[in-house]
């Protein structure tokens, strides 16, 4: 819809550091930037990166500080609260009708876009415990963002919280003040890449090239790091027990995703706790076309113990396959137990089972489905409605 050269421009200001396709967050709004246009918005930007175009995005870029590697965030946080704050004290008129930003970012914004929670994510973590210095160094961080994202929910300018599952939205609930609006919005997958016809074009193919037989049995694992938290030791561990039987004997773990550091590292590690499992354990690295990696599969194991609403899931199961997911956070959006995949229990033992189980029955009635999982059009459409409710329905 075009709107008149008289008709009231209605503008917008999304705030993040990393305004990037391969932010988990961010690319679902860029993606709805050619409906966002269409209805009439303006768009600006605060940030530090960008792929949106500068012909559709007005852009406020900050220094950026990528020496500063994982403090780059905080320093964005800054930096981008002091400018907010001196345009107020210089009188400037506010930047845009809505200001909408990550969570943690600017404590200014009107809306929020909460993709993790650091809160429940520090508490799990002491739970599970440390398996290296690397999570002993990632703690100090999580109790930071932990910290802003608290100061994000309890902002007195803050009026809707976007929340990527309804688990999620639960949890802010209980954290943010009462007059804060908390609304489900999930994630969205690009349904031209994944979807049942992308196995029917490329699995022969891929798992030919991978080394998988028609006997084997493959079970996609996508991750690019956080190993632990994901589950990866737990979907190694409960397949090596579940390898010594008639119905899992032919089972192949396909690892998706991973810098060659971190896939040296894991191969070192399994090579210590699980001897031989090389053998059945395939990582495939960092991948720009993963639907491939989805056909090649005949399910798809995540035994996380923390999400929000992981897209991996979401693109798993646009492809058509099965589901195998512990009962985190985004997992009720998207599971029907016994429909679309297997609920797992975090003990590998019973993991073990339950994956025997799926392997000698399958799925009795099933029913390949993206629950709640958006397409880029129904997100688009979803985003701008949450937009006008905020402003009252006032169209462009």
């Amino acid at each position: 819809m075009s709107s008149s050269p008289n008709a009231p421009r209605k503008s917008l200001l999304w705030i993040d550091a990393h305004i990037e396709y391969r932010s988990p967050t961010m690319r679902h709004l860029l993606h709805a930037i050619p409906r966002l246009r269409a209805e009439g918005w303006e768009i600006k930007a605060w940030c530090l990166r960008s792929d949106a175009s500068r012909d559709d995005v007005e852009h406020t870029t900050f220094p950026s500080a990528r020496w500063l590697g994982p403090f780059e965030l905080l320093y964005f946080t800054a930096i981008v609260n002091l400018y907010g704050l001196w345009r107020w004290m210089c009188g400037r008129p506010r930047p845009a009708e809505i200001i909408h930003a990550t969570c943690g970012t600017y404590f200014g914004a009107d809306v929020t876009s909460v993709h993790f929670l650091n809160c429940v994510w520090a508490a799990t973590q002491l739970r599970i415990g440390f398996s290296g210095w690397r999570d002993v160094a990632r703690y100090p961080f999580t109790l930071l963002g932990m910290c802003v994202e608290r100061l994000q929910w309890w902002s007195p300018a803050l009026r809707l919280a976007l929340t990527v599952s309804d688990s999620v939205g639960a949890e802010v609930r209980t954290r943010t003040r009462a007059k804060v609006k908390v609304e489900t919005l999930p994630n969205s997958y690009d349904e031209t890449r994944f979807n049942p016809a992308a196995r029917v074009l490329y699995r022969d193919l891929m798992r030919a090239k991978l080394g998988f037989g028609a006997e084997h049995r493959v079970f996609c694992f996508v991750s690019t790091g956080h190993y632990k938290r994901k589950g990866f030791w737990l979907a190694v561990e409960a397949l090596a027990a579940v390898r010594k039987t008639n119905a899992g004997k032919h089972a192949r773990l396909l690892a998706v995703g991973g810098s060659e550091d971190a896939i040296a590292r894991l191969r070192s590690e399994i090579q210590q706790r699980f001897p031989g499992a090389e053998e059945w354990i395939v990582f495939a690295g960092m991948q720009p076309e993963v639907e491939k990696f989805y056909a090649a599969s005949d399910a798809f194991i995540f035994p996380s113990y923390f999400e929000a609403f992981c897209l991996a899931e979401i693109e798993a199961a646009a492809c058509g396959l099965p589901l195998l997911l512990t009962p985190h956070h985004g997992s009720e959006m998207i599971l029907c137990d016994g429909e679309n995949g297997r609920l797992l229990s975090f003990d590998p033992q019973q993991m073990a089972g339950q994956i025997e189980d799926f392997l000698a029955k399958g799925l009795p009635a099933f029913q390949p489905s993206v629950g709640r999982g958006l397409t880029k059009g129904e997100y688009a459409a979803a985003l701008i409605a949450a937009y006008e409710r905020m402003t009252g329905g006032r169209r462009a």
